[in-house]
């Protein structure tokens, strides 16, 4: 393992370029090989202070992974907020090991093995559920497409929702956005 201070090849002006945590190379969970580098960045991103973003690609079968978290975390939390038309949107930091949850809309996202963080809005999640039910509903199944439906409702404000971020290694994180 290397850690070291580069600088990429240009940062915009005014702004901190990412530092580099770490690279490794690790073995690929996706076939095996031991030729998978991994590097980790550390960022300042507004409204959430240090922001690790780690990249990983297996040179052999192209197995990518991506996590995203805050820099200072440990204790679990559960972050819920409600998303109405009169509060606006939130920001979130989804850590790979968070699991979000929509009790209205009967929604819930667990991580598995090949979990990956990513920075995202409240309506920004249901947008990412309304696109694999739109791809996975069938003509015929009646209760896929009135899902589908109230996911678009909920995105269109026509619906409130409440998000709940669960995270056992508090990596994540929510804020309401101005």
């Amino acid at each position: 393992m290397a850690s070291g201070n580069r600088e990429p090849a240009s940062a915009v002006e005014g702004r901190e370029a990412p530092r580099v945590l770490f690279e490794e190379t690790v073995r690929c969970p996706g076939c095996g090989s031991q030729d998978m580098r991994v590097v980790a960045y550390l960022v300042k991103v507004r409204f959430f202070d240090e922001v690790v973003l780690e990249f990983g690609e297996c040179p052999e079968c192209g197995f990518v992974h991506r996590d995203v978290y805050l820099a200072s975390y440990g204790e679990p939390a559960r972050l819920e907020v409600r998303v109405t038309r009169e509060s606006g949107d939130y920001l979130l930091v989804k850590s790979s090991s968070a699991t979000v949850i929509v009790p209205e809309l009967e929604i819930e996202i667990t991580p598995g093995p090949a979990a990956q963080g990513y920075i995202t809005t409240a309506r920004g999640v249901l947008e990412r559920v309304a696109e694999i039910l739109s791809e996975v509903c069938r003509e015929s199944d009646e209760g896929c497409a009135k899902k589908l439906e109230e996911v678009r409702r909920a995105l269109r404000g026509e619906t409130d929702f409440t998000l709940i971020v669960e995270d056992p290694l508090g990596r994540s994180a929510v804020v309401r956005l101005p």
